[in-house]
C-alpha cells in the first residue's frame, strides 16, 4: 500500500507531500477526486507490480483489471473511520493543520450521515476535541468532549467504555485549563469504568487516564501518590505494548520525569526527560510530535537550575520555542510558554532586555488567548509571567521599579491561588516581592514589612527555592528594618 489521501487540499501540502514517494518526474503518487464537497472522495492506492500492465483508466475503484486504488467515497461509514485514523496520525507527526482537516471531514461526514446523537458521532467529537487541545483553545476542547460524553452516556449508560474513552480526552483539557482536581475527578471516574469492565489490564486508555492522573496529582502536589501512580503506569504500558520502543511509553516517561523533578530527583528527572527525547527523535524518528515540543522545555527547564548545564538548558529551551513556532504558531498558548521559559533563561544568563522582551510575548499570547475565550483569565500561566515582569522590574531596585512592579505583583496575587490553592511557591514569592515594591516607594508603610516577611519565610520552607532569592530577600528584610518575629507565616 502506498497512500491514503482525501482531497487535493491535503494532497498539495508542503508538510505531507514528502512523506510520499513520487511516481515519475515531478508527480507524486498522492492521488484524490473530486468527490461530494460536503464528503470527500477517499482513495486507497498502491505502487504498482513491478512488470503489470498498464493501468486501466477507468473510475477509481473499478474491478477492471491492473486497477491499483480503492474509491471509498460512496462508504461513509469506512471512509469516516480511516479520515479520523489518519488525522490523528497526522497530529501525531505534528502535522495539525492537516490533521484537523481529516478530522474535521470525518465529524461531518458522521453528523450528516448517521446524526449528532449517534456513537459514531462521539468518536469523531473525541478526535476533535483533540484538535483544538492541540490548538490551544482549551474551551473549545472541553465543550466537544463533553458533547461525546452526552451521546456516549445516553448510548451506553454511566460505566460504558466510550464514556470512559471521553474521560481521558475531558481530563487532559481540563489539565491544560489549569482544573487539576477537576482533571483528578475525571481520570477517576475513567479508571473505576474500566475496572468495572474488567479491561483495565488490557484496554489502552488505562495509562492513558492513569497518566492524566499522576499529571493531576503532581500540580496538586500530592507527590507521593504521583510517583506511585507512575510506578503502576509505567509497567503495564510495557506490558501492553510490548516495548518502550513507542511514542506512548515515551510520553509517559516524560511526564514521569515531571513528578521526579518536583520530589527533587533531579537526575531521574534528567534521564527520563533524555530518554523520551531518545525515543522521540531518534527511534521513532518522530521528530515533530507535539510532545517532544515539551520534553524539550521541561528539560531545558530543569537542566537551567543546574548552574554547571545552563549552557546546554539554553539550547532545548531554545529548540523548543523554534520547534513550537513550526508546528504550533506564533498565537499558541504553549508558544507562549516556550517564550517564558526562554526568558527565565536569559534571566539567568545576564540578558535582562532578552526576558523582558520574552515575557511581554509570552502575556501577549496569553491575553490573546484569554479574550478568544481559549483561556480562563485566571490561569496560573499568566500569574507566573506576571510575577516575572513585576520580580524584573522590583530588582532594578528604584523607587520607579517598585511603582512598576506593584501592579503587576497584585494581579499574580489575585490569580495564584485560583487553580493552584494556597501558598504555592509563585505565590509566595510574588508576596515577597510586592513587599519589596512597596517598600521601595513607600518606606514606612506596614503592608511592605508584613508581605516581605510572609513571603520570605513560607519560601525559606521550601527545599526547592532558590538560595540566591532567599539571600536577596533576607538582604531587603535588613535593609527595610523589618522584624519578622511576629509574622503571620503560619496564618490562613
Amino acid at each position: 500500500m502506498r497512500i491514503l489521501i482525501a482531497d487535493d487540499e491535503v494532497a498539495q501540502s508542503k508538510t505531507l507531500r514528502p512523506l510520499f514517494a513520487a511516481g515519475g518526474k515531478g508527480k507524486s503518487k498522492i492521488r484524490a477526486t473530486a468527490g461530494a464537497p460536503d464528503i470527500g472522495r477517499l482513495i486507497l492506492a498502491r505502487a504498482p507490480r513491478k512488470g503489470a500492465g498498464k493501468v486501466s483508466k477507468g473510475r477509481a475503484g473499478s474491478a477492471q483489471p491492473g486497477s491499483n486504488s480503492l474509491d471509498l467515497g460512496d462508504e461513509p461509514e469506512h471512509a469516516a473511520t480511516i479520515l479520523d485514523a489518519l488525522g490523528i496520525t497526522l497530529l501525531n507527526s505534528g502535522m495539525l493543520n492537516e490533521g484537523a482537516r481529516l478530522i474535521e471531514l470525518a465529524l461531518r461526514i458522521r453528523r450528516k450521515f448517521f446524526g449528532n446523537d449517534h456513537p459514531a458521532t462521539g468518536l469523531s467529537l473525541n478526535s476533535y476535541s483533540r484538535v483544538q487541545r492541540e490548538r490551544g483553545d482549551y474551551e473549545a476542547a472541553v465543550i466537544a468532549v463533553q458533547d461525546a460524553l452526552r451521546i456516549n452516556r445516553k448510548v451506553y449508560g454511566e460505566r460504558g467504555l466510550p464514556v470512559a474513552v471521553s474521560l481521558k480526552e475531558l481530563g487532559l483539557a481540563q489539565l491544560l485549563q489549569g482544573l487539576f482536581a477537576d482533571a483528578r475527578s475525571a481520570a477517576s471516574e475513567g479508571l473505576e469504568i474500566l475496572k468495572h469492565t474488567g479491561l483495565y489490564e488490557t484496554d489502552p486508555n488505562t495509562t492513558r487516564l492513569l497518566d492524566v492522573l499522576g499529571r493531576a496529582q503532581c500540580a496538586l502536589h500530592e507527590l507521593d501518590a504521583a510517583e506511585e501512580t507512575y510506578k503502576t503506569l509505567l509497567p503495564i504500558d510495557q506490558k501492553q505494548l510490548g516495548t518502550r520502543k513507542h511514542p506512548k511509553y515515551a510520553t509517559h516517561l516524560a511526564n514521569f520525569g515531571l513528578v521526579l523533578e518536583q520530589r527533587g530527583k533531579r537526575a531521574g528527572a534528567v534521564r527520563a526527560y533524555k530518554n523520551a527525547i531518545d525515543l522521540y527523535a531518534g527511534t521513532l524518528n518522530w521528530d515533530r510530535h507535539p510532545n517532544l515540543i515539551d520534553t524539550y522545555a521541561n528539560l531545558g527547564s530543569l537542566l537551567r537550575s543546574l548552574p554547571k548545564q545552563a549552557k546546554e538548558a539554553g539550547k532545548y529551551l531554545q529548540k523548543a520555542l523554534d520547534l513550537g513556532l513550526q508546528i504550533r504558531g506564533e498565537s499558541h498558548v504553549l508558544v507562549g510558554n516556550d517564550y517564558a521559559n526562554l526568558a527565565r533563561w536569559q534571566y539567568d544568563s545576564g540578558a535582562r532586555d532578552g526576558a523582558t522582551k520574552g515575557f511581554a510575548q509570552a502575556l501577549a499570547i496569553y491575553s490573546s488567548n484569554v479574550r478568544k475565550r481559549a483561556l480562563p483569565a485566571n490561569h496560573f500561566f499568566i500569574a507566573e509571567t506576571l510575577t516575572w515582569q513585576g520580580r524584573i522590574a522590583v530588582e532594578r531596585d528604584t523607587a520607579a521599579g517598585g511603582k512598576e512592579g506593584e501592579p503587576l505583583l497584585r494581579k499574580a496575587l489575585e490569580i495564584w491561588p485560583a487553580q493552584l490553592g494556597p501558598n504555592t511557591p509563585g505565590e509566595n514569592l510574588a508576596k515577597a516581592y510586592l513587599g519589596r515594591a512597596i517598600g521601595l516607594q513607600r518606606s514606612d508603610d506596614t503592608e511592605a514589612c508584613r508581605l516581605l516577611c510572609e513571603g520570605y519565610q513560607r519560601l525559606k520552607q521550601d527545599p526547592q527555592a532558590s538560595p540566591e532569592v532567599l539571600r536577596r530577600l533576607r538582604g531587603w528584610l535588613k535593609e527595610q528594618r523589618c522584624s519578622c518575629e511576629e509574622s503571620p507565616a503560619s496564618s490562613k
